[in-house]
């Protein structure tokens, strides 16, 4: 960071779409994620496809099997937009945050004190959105540090290079 500015300030109130982003990254970025969401679409495929031998065999299905695809809709719909929701108004709560990045990692001060969510030791990886960065921490308790592009002073680095913060890929 030879000659690069020391930190990196972010000015935000956060928003629903964050962190619908940023739920939909976490679960492409961790296995037990990428794992629910196959099994999700597995279970609806085959209870659509018992259902539709059902009908071509002049039979009626069972209300579990049409339970199948019902509960996969939930699971791959309802839920992170529920869980975008509640993470949100947590946030939106909190008010105005300002965010700052620097060589020791993450401090966050908003309406309700100052936090230090993660330092870079704790950053286990990141994502990148259309609208948001998101960086994942904690071993023993997952955590994730929305940060919105809007937000930025200075523009971020574009998709595909390198974070201009100090960050493990």
């Amino acid at each position: 960071m030879s000659g690069a500015r020391e930190n990196v300030e972010l000015v935000y109130r956060a928003t629903v779409g964050d962190f619908r982003e940023a739920v939909r990254a976490s679960t492409r970025a961790s296995a037990v994620g990428r794992w629910g969401r196959r099994l999700l679409f597995l279970s609806a495929g085959a209870g659509v496809f018992v259902t539709v031998v059902a009908l071509v065999l002049g039979g009626t299905p069972g209300a579990q099997v049409l339970v199948m695809p019902a509960a996969a809709v939930v699971g791959l719909v309802l839920l992170p937009r529920l869980q975008a929701r509640l993470l949100h108004r947590r946030a939106a709560a909190r008010g105005l945050h300002r965010t700052v990045l620097d060589l020791w990692g993450v401090t966050v001060e908003h309406d309700h004190g100052t936090e230090r969510p993660a330092r870079w030791s704790q950053v286990s990886r990141y994502a990148e959105t259309p609208h948001t960065f998101v960086l994942f921490g904690g071993a023993h308790a997952p955590s994730l540090t929305v940060l919105p592009r809007r937000a930025w002073r200075t523009p971020p680095t574009p998709t595909g290079s390198a974070p201009s913060w100090p960050v493990k890929a």
